[in-house]
């Protein structure tokens, strides 16, 4: 009987402590989860019974989303609805109680629903008491409006009309624009998804985060970064017979040009490929060049960042690099791929003396009435060069603008910094990039822009022309606006 009893005391302290631990997870770890889910039906019913915050592009005015009373069966209920439009909806994203949540919308929710987080302030807590309204905070993006829209508006404008750009303040880390085309028009979610998820442009996708492509040339200021670190000098000489041969793959220039003896410097400028493969393989080496990537942001999820990222790949784990994957590499091909958000970043880290500051979308949370509840100071995510090799690049960048003759991507009394790229994405035309900061001597804005299938050949030989007008207009108008 004794051993019976004893069972049976166990047991029961068993299956308390399971009940005590299953508590502990859903209440404590997942609390934040639960509450972040729009298909929570208690959550839902109380999201739709009150307003959610607003969100606001940095200028504090702008409304980007709101919350809108309508007459419901049993009383009042408020529905989302996005002034902004197509343009932001790639960073707001949208909220539906059928069909889930993107964007900012979800990414701080706990921020802009009164249901999935403490009361701020007395008034919050007055409601909250009395069974009032519960209105969330009110979130204060970065981005600034005018060039987000014109982003947006450039990018639709291209030959394929698909595409991504991303515009950041080096300094501060602080996203101004980060634009998707195509997108879509958030308000009547509900209706709209399913239509919307069959498109062949496939608009619900933010290319600017989520899409991943081979970055082409552009990737050459990392291998670049590479070999200064490995001390190859900008004045260094290479020849370059037009092409170079490895085991299983021979790499070629553009046009199959050969542009003889010409210096490191000279070879960023015309984007020489067999040259950029020789440094690769003989000066810097696979663990250096995946090192240096890998510091950049390559392999890094961003997991830390509200939106949805899709990290950048080198393609191989190191170890497994041959010469003709280092080859490939060291000029973006392969299987290296990334995303505008990546590239904004490395060019934002060399603008800024190589340390790459935490990237940021939100400015601000303030209450319902005004009072701030959150303002992220700006902080270093990593120290990526020493700011010797930095100044070397953004000046070799320098001169990719005056040797390489791009006219399109110079402003009258500012000097740029930049570098095109072509992503070879068989058999459709090559995707079209350029990363570019300005002004190169005191950097204010760091810009990447992608064409998807750009095609159109520029006078280095890359598919970079549809991309460098958008960077120029976004950059110029920045300065403008800026004073600088």
């Amino acid at each position: 009987m004794n051993a019976h009893l004893r069972r049976t005391f166990y047991l029961f302290v068993a299956g308390f402590v399971g009940l005590v631990v299953m508590l502990a997870y859903w209440q404590v770890y997942q609390r934040e989860a639960l509450a972040n889910n729009p298909q929570n039906g208690f959550q839902t019913q109380r999201s739709i019974s009150s307003p959610r915050g607003l969100i606001l592009a940095r200028d504090g005015e702008t409304v980007l989303a709101q919350s809108e009373k309508r007459r419901g069966i049993s009383g009042p209920i408020y529905e989302r609805s996005y002034p902004g439009g197509a343009a932001f909806t790639g960073v707001v994203g949208y909220w539906s109680t059928k069909y889930g949540a993107t964007g900012i919308e979800i990414g701080r929710n706990s921020d802009l629903s009164s249901v999935a987080g403490d009361p701020e302030t007395v008034d919050d807590l007055i409601n909250r008491a009395t069974g009032g309204p519960q209105p969330g905070n009110n979130v204060i993006l970065t981005l600034d409006p005018e060039l987000q829209q014109l982003a947006y508006e450039a990018l639709s404008e291209t030959v394929t009309a698909r595409g991504s750009a991303m515009a950041i303040d080096p300094k501060t880390g602080e996203i101004l624009a980060l634009a998707t085309y195509p997108s879509f028009d958030a308000n009547n979610i509900d209706e709209n998804l399913p239509e919307l998820s069959q498109r062949s442009d496939a608009p619900l996708i933010n290319r600017a985060t989520q899409s991943l492509y081979p970055p082409g040339s552009t990737f050459k200021v990392i291998t670049s970064a590479a070999a200064l670190k490995a001390g190859v000098q900008p004045s260094d000489t290479f020849f370059d017979p037009g092409y170079l041969d490895t085991p299983g793959y021979r790499v070629t220039n553009y046009q199959n040009r050969d542009f003889g003896t010409v210096t490191f410097a000279a070879a960023l400028a015309f984007s020489i490929n067999v040259i950029f493969a020789k440094i690769a393989i003989n000066e810097v080496g696979a663990q250096l060049l995946y090192e240096t990537a890998t510091d950049f942001g390559f392999g890094d999820p961003y997991d830390d960042f509200p939106l949805l990222v899709a990290g950048s790949d080198l393609g191989y784990p190191v170890e497994e690099w041959v010469e003709g994957n280092t080859a490939q590499i060291s000029f973006g091909q392969d299987r290296v791929f990334s995303n505008v958000f990546e590239m904004g970043l490395v060019a934002a880290t060399i603008a800024n003396d190589g340390t790459m500051m935490e990237p940021r979308i939100v400015k601000s949370v303030r209450s319902p009435d005004g009072i701030i509840l959150d303002q992220p100071a700006p902080s270093v995510r990593r120290r990526v060069l020493d700011p010797a090799t930095a100044n070397t690049l953004n000046a070799m960048m320098q001169n990719v603008i005056v040797t390489g003759q791009l006219t399109e991507a110079e402003i009258p009394g500012v000097k740029v910094a930049g570098k095109t790229g072509t992503a070879e994405a068989p058999p459709r035309e090559p995707h079209s990039w350029f990363i570019s900061f300005a002004p190169a001597d005191d950097p204010k804005i760091a810009v990447a822009v992608m064409v998807e299938n750009g095609g159109e050949i520029g006078p280095q030989g890359d598919a970079a022309t549809p991309a460098i007008p958008i960077a120029q207009d976004l950059m110029e108008t920045y300065l403008k606006n800026e004073g600088g």
